[in-house]
């Protein structure tokens, strides 16, 4: 049997239309709105000025797309990363405040902050990438 060869491309990284500082502003303006259950992938690419869609069906397919691309970090999340972990059977998606506080629709339902902890031990993180938004 012969090996399997995956490649993997580098993916070309450009600037979101909303920088850092602009996205975390207009997540939390949102804080308290229950209109973003569920759609924490949604949130975050609206968030980085991407009106269009992600072009991944939901923040696993999204965690899946960056892992192949190795695109995943372990450790502190940096202001402004995208923070992915699992809560009630699914993956979400947050932003990083820093310091270990996050924000963005919650499993409890709304937009609000939070320490990541007190939402799972086990998360990634990644850069604000949104390789196939408009």
């Amino acid at each position: 049997m012969g090996e399997i060869v995956v490649e993997r491309r580098t993916v070309e990284r450009v600037s979101n239309p909303r920088d850092t500082e602009a996205a975390l502003t207009w997540q939390l303006e949102r804080v308290g709105s229950a209109a973003w259950q569920d759609w924490s992938l949604k949130f975050q690419r609206m968030a980085f000025g991407y009106a269009q869609d992600s072009g991944w069906h939901d923040p696993a397919d999204a965690l899946r797309w960056l892992d192949h691309h190795a695109l995943l970090h372990e450790g502190a999340a940096p202001r402004g990363a995208l923070v992915w972990y699992q809560a009630a059977d699914r993956i979400r998606v947050a932003c990083s405040l820093g310091s270990g506080q996050v924000v963005g629709p919650l499993p409890c339902g709304q937009v609000d902050t939070s320490d990541l902890a007190e939402l799972s031990t086990d998360y990634l993180w990644s850069d604000a990438h949104f390789p196939f938004g408009h």
